[in-house]
């Protein structure tokens, strides 16, 4: 345990600060965790540099799916960060708990839970050995984080989740779309290649292999749906933070991602995908 924070992670990841960026300096008049404010482009993508380290509130989206059918219903948010996510499951309804190997994003999630007062829990621990008991978890949801991590330890991942819910249990992803615009251009400009071995660079996945992922560890058939497009993080609930660009790009995004959804074959052409199962009766 440490400061509040349960630590199941055999080496917890510490890094108060981003180390792939130059120093920020905080606006000390940001009403926002200081984390938060310094973490927000790692966490929600290029669309937020511009209010790096001056963010006027946190940047909370809203619940992608529907609510809990019943009150009490647990969800497991996989890779948590800050927690933006695991906040958006208790306004929905959930029961929400966030999971993250980086001690210093949990304990940022913890605080913010308890500033905005939310009732969140969070726990740090490896999303691939998570220390919950067989099928005692309703959902299990994960955002922006598995396109970070290598393929086989997806797998186990998704071999945890299974484990972990209740029969009937669902599961929630966003998975980067190999066959988006964007994804295109990303995989051009690194000439095709996979990701470096234990690096943070983005796995693309084309619609057949995030079925045969689902498949391989028996979950029910998978539905997709788009999550948006031209970016991986298209919240329109952010849309007072971004630029006059970003702006353009969400609601682009959205209007086109409300089209693919009304016709399936357009959805396998969105740049970020919403990956949905069951855990068989």
């Amino acid at each position: 345990m440490e400061m509040g924070i349960p630590v199941f992670a055999n080496n917890p990841r510490r890094e108060p600060r981003p180390g792939n960026m130059s120093h920020c300096a905080l606006d000390p008049a940001s009403p926002v965790d200081p984390f938060v404010n310094d973490w927000i482009v790692n966490t929600n993508g290029n669309l937020y540099w511009t209010i790096r380290g001056r963010l006027p509130k946190y940047p909370i989206p809203a619940w992608p799916d529907r609510p809990p059918s019943r009150s009490g219903q647990l969800l497991v948010d996989l890779g948590c960060g800050w927690g933006r996510w695991s906040l958006a499951a208790a306004t929905a309804g959930y029961r929400a708990l966030g999971v993250d190997i980086h001690l210093d994003a949990v304990q940022a999630a913890n605080r913010v839970s308890r500033e905005i007062r939310s009732e969140c829990d969070f726990v740090c621990s490896e999303v691939d050995r998570l220390p919950f008991r067989d099928a005692s978890v309703d959902f299990v949801f994960s955002y922006s984080v598995l396109q970070h991590i290598e393929r086989t330890t997806v797998q186990r991942v998704f071999l945890e989740a299974k484990r972990i819910l209740k029969p009937g249990g669902r599961i929630l992803v966003q998975l980067p779309n190999a066959y988006g615009a964007l994804s295109i251009v990303q995989q051009l400009r690194r000439g095709y290649r996979e990701a470096k071995a234990d690096s943070f660079e983005m796995r693309y996945w084309s619609p057949r292999q995030i079925a045969e992922l689902f498949r391989r560890v028996d979950f029910a058939p998978v539905r997709l749906r788009s999550d948006g497009f031209f970016s991986q993080n298209p919240q329109l609930s952010d849309l007072s933070l971004l630029s006059t660009f970003g702006g353009i790009v969400v609601r682009t995004s959205d209007t086109l991602a409300r089209l693919a959804n009304a016709m399936p074959a357009l959805a396998r052409l969105s740049d970020s995908l919403w990956a949905s199962s069951r855990k068989p009766d």
